[in-house]
């Protein structure tokens, strides 16, 4: 009878033992991003493409605030290649994507849709699809978009920002060249 019951009590002791290393091994630890948002380059649809063609740039972004995209709808237009030093249309609330042009400085501003970050967990990461339109050549000493000859490649080169509601800019992500023919 003392037997048996030592056994039962080891065996509860084992069963308890087990359930506790389970629970406590078995939970993952929530990932938590920074407030800052940050980015990482996916990839391009092609990386060379004709002169006039579009192509998606896929970026993977993280944010621990989860506060991207405006609900309201602005008339606000920025300059796409301002020759003054204005930075007005970075800190505009509707802009939140930005795609500078290395060739030439110019700044493309995006809008990104509405994300509520009402809730408990805040932290979201996913991919961000850009649709590029119009690739053009702009090799110094010819007319930007215009054709210029048979075989004639340039190389455009890419940063990108990613801005939050909170006015938190990303890190600035330099994107591999791309190569644009020029016919």
């Amino acid at each position: 009878m003392i037997l048996k019951y030592m056994q039962s009590k080891q065996t509860l002791f084992i069963l308890m033992l087990f359930i506790v290393l389970f629970v406590t091994f078995s939970c993952k630890k929530r990932q938590t991003f920074s407030s800052t948002p940050a980015i990482d380059f996916v990839n391009f649809t092609k990386d060379t493409v004709n002169q006039g063609d579009s192509l998606l740039i896929s970026i993977h972004f993280q944010d621990g605030d989860g506060d991207f995209g405006y609900s309201y709808t602005s008339t606000q237009t920025c300059d796409l290649c301002r020759t003054d030093t204005s930075t007005s249309c970075l800190y505009h609330p509707t802009w939140s994507l930005f795609l500078l042009d290395k060739r030439d400085s110019c700044l493309e501003f995006f809008k990104m849709p509405y994300i509520d970050n009402r809730g408990s967990v805040k932290d979201i990461e996913g991919t961000i699809d850009i649709e590029k339109y119009n690739m053009c050549c702009k090799k110094i000493g010819f007319q930007a978009c215009e054709p210029i000859a048979a075989n004639v490649y340039d190389t455009a080169y890419y940063y990108v920002i990613l801005k939050d509601r909170a006015g938190h800019f990303s890190n600035s992500l330099a994107l591999p060249p791309l190569y644009v023919r020029c016919q």
